[in-house]
């Protein structure tokens, strides 16, 4: 890995970090999470299996439901990160849910 890119990398994941500590407070202050990303990870005959990653007062909380159909609500997987876990995650995870992320977040704050 390059210089450039591990200053690149570096400067993404603080830019997250502040994101995430803003919209810790947003959440805080409407008592409801902020959500990051929804993902759907498998859909079929109107049931679907999807990612959820949100933000509360201290957390990010990423979880993986199944619904709809004649499938119940259901929690399949629950991850439970610090502001300061969740953007190493996400970045070794998928540039395109980093990405996500971070336009949810801008839309949040700026709201």
């Amino acid at each position: 890995m390059t210089n450039e890119q591990v200053t690149l990398d570096s400067w993404v994941l603080d830019k997250l970090r502040e994101r995430l500590r803003r919209a810790s407070i947003i959440a805080t202050r409407t008592g409801r999470p902020v959500v990051l990303y929804r993902h759907t990870i498998e859909e079929t005959d109107g049931a679907a299996e999807e990612e959820v990653a949100t933000v509360n007062e201290q957390y990010v909380v990423v979880q993986v439901i199944t619904h709809g159909g004649f499938i119940p609500p259901n929690f399949q997987q629950q991850y439970v990160f610090t502001f300061e876990q969740f953007p190493k995650w996400i970045l070794k995870r998928s540039n395109e849910l980093l990405a996500a992320c971070l336009e949810s977040l801008d839309q949040e704050i700026a709201d």
